[in-house]
């Protein structure tokens, strides 16, 4: 659950990460009734708003496809550093390498995972669950505590422990930063989104 909710989280940072072997979720929440509506990417936040779970329109430049399945692709507008990710569906369909660098119009559902305080606990606990060392050293600050002479048999516990301590660290530190945009956010909530694509078709 930790590393489903945290890749998630991370997602939006990176900017690209294919997580291939994640299967598209919700793909039969909504059944189209009506037109898509339409989404800018040129000003993503305020088009979208309210939108999530809908049928909606977007244009875009494919900037990354997924090499294994061409389940995932990234597409972008006039900021680079924005990148929303498209997930293919049984009805869309796969993407294949010769759609990065053209523009493509996608349809499909807008899934909105929102990450709040009580969310960011349930992730800091699973964090420190599956690395109780970081958690009790943790507590010996707030204690005030030692390592009580056990520095020598750390330094041999092998590079593996240290890379999962350095992680761990890593994660903690996003989710404080992730703590800090939720409590300036007018809602309460981030809003991280994706598309769950129905139909794709290149702009010539």
């Amino acid at each position: 659950m930790k590393k489903l909710l945290f890749s998630l989280v991370v997602l939006a940072f990176v900017g690209i990460s294919c997580d291939c072997q994640a299967p598209a979720e919700n793909e039969e929440k909504v059944e189209i009734t009506a037109s898509p509506k339409a989404i800018d990417i040129n000003n993503f936040d305020a088009t979208a708003e309210g939108l999530g779970d809908q049928v909606v329109e977007i244009k875009g430049t494919v900037v990354h496809t997924c090499k294994h399945g061409g389940t995932k692709m990234f597409i972008t507008g006039d900021d680079p550093d924005f990148r929303l990710k498209v997930t293919a569906t049984d009805e869309s369909g796969n993407f294949n390498l010769e759609m990065e660098g053209s523009d493509y119009i996608v349809v499909g559902i807008l899934d909105e995972y929102k990450v709040d305080m009580a969310e960011l606990d349930k992730l800091e606990a699973e964090v420190l669950a599956e690395n109780p060392a970081e958690h009790a050293e943790e507590e010996m600050k707030h204690k005030g505590g030692h390592d009580g002479g056990e520095g020598d048999h750390a330094d041999h516990a092998g590079d593996s422990h240290q890379e999962q301590e350095g992680s761990c660290a890593a994660e903690l530190a996003q989710i404080s930063d992730l703590r800090a945009q939720v409590k300036e956010s007018e809602k309460g909530y981030l809003s991280f989104y994706s598309i769950l694509a129905k139909s794709f078709k290149e702009v010539k």
